[in-house]
């Protein structure tokens, strides 16, 4: 996703100082739990959805699901919360007069008592979306950082291995049955912190995309063959340069590497390489040095072209021929090698 509609963070603009200035990457508006009388019906099984199946055991992946605690997505928002109840979550109360159905409920989720929101499709009621809010206010970015770490080995163990995305403040896992984004966000008036995360199901994600009458904040829903939606192709490449281009130093360089999980290689003279592979998607970074100055960055990936422009865009660079792109003293070239991989230079 990237992503599919997300809680917590709707439509926020951050600019870094100086010469770095850029727009970061928007998580999408926050859907809306409250759902009236289902008018559709759908002939999907809810009885038959099955959770986190493995992939490879099946010939279809129909009723296979993306899950939280060992629930299947997908199936219809009642249902969940029967599900969610026997686990000892309990639905919150609204406030005021209540004109349809609110998915909303309290309990604890990887040691920590959070708020659970179910996003639910417009016309046959199905849940496409779990988000998780911790309840608790992070009075530091040392204390959040904390959490998030704690959080992400926790959801690695279930969902598989991800990439650092939103230069940091988020970890997303995409797997062939749906997207897992963790991340936290600084309060606009305070040091304090929230955290959370949301879960997707592909299949369940893309009947909301068709339902959905709004689709302008939307990502559009992933290619689905015999119940598998197509593998992760994109990742934070753009963030990463920018990163980088803040930090050009070897010590520095290195040191944004590692945050974001590429494996570092031998330091030459002239080159800092570095490489992240995961799933079948595959980067590769070589950093020109001059001494222990970096002087230009560039990235190669089994990217998506258009979604590395479309980031491009959202970190705020401008274009007049979709391959050299400006912000502020930044210049970046976007291009193909002969493999068909992506190449992004940042000067």
């Amino acid at each position: 996703m990237k992503k599919i509609v997300f809680l917590l963070l709707a439509v926020a603009l951050v600019c870094q100082p100086a010469d770095a200035q850029f727009f970061k990457k928007l998580f999408k508006k926050k859907a809306k739990t409250e759902k009236k009388a289902v008018t559709k019906t759908d002939g999907i099984d809810d009885e038959a959805q099955v959770p986190m199946a493995d992939i490879a055991t099946l010939t279809d992946n129909s009723n296979n699901r993306n899950a939280f605690m060992g629930i299947p997505l997908g199936i219809k928002g009642d249902r969940f919360e029967k599900l969610l109840l026997e686990k000892g979550f309990t639905e919150r109360k609204p406030e005021g007069k209540q004109t349809a159905k609110s998915y909303i409920y309290d309990g604890e989720v990887y040691g920590a008592r959070a708020t659970v929101s179910l996003a639910v499709t417009d016309q046959t009621g199905r849940v496409y979306a779990v988000d998780v809010t911790d309840e608790a206010i992070y009075n530091s970015e040392k204390a959040v950082k904390a959490r998030f770490q704690q959080l992400k080995d926790e959801l690695q163990k279930v969902y598989g291995q991800g990439y650092v995305d939103n230069q940091g403040e988020a970890y997303t896992i995409q797997t062939r049955l749906g997207t897992v984004n963790l991340h936290y966000e600084r309060g606009s008036l305070s040091n304090s912190y929230t955290l959370g995360f949301v879960i997707d199901d592909a299949k369940a994600y893309k009947m909301a995309y068709s339902e959905m009458a709004d689709k302008e904040y939307e990502s559009a829903p992933r290619t689905i063959e015999a119940g598998l939606a197509a593998p992760c192709n994109h990742t934070d490449l753009v963030g990463l340069a920018v990163c980088l281009y803040q930090n050009r130093t070897v010590k520095g360089a290195q040191a944004v590497l590692r945050s974001y999980d590429y494996t570092v290689g031998k330091i030459t003279a002239k080159v800092v390489p570095a490489s992240s592979v995961m799933d079948g998607y595959k980067a590769a970074v070589a950093l020109t040095r001059r001494r222990q100055a970096i002087t230009a960055i560039t990235l190669t990936a089994t990217d998506d072209m258009a979604a590395v422009r479309q980031d491009l865009k959202t970190y705020g660079f401008t274009t007049d021929d979709q391959k050299t792109w400006r912000q502020g003293k930044m210049t970046a070239v976007v291009t193909t090698d002969k493999e068909g991989c992506v190449v992004l230079t940042l000067r």
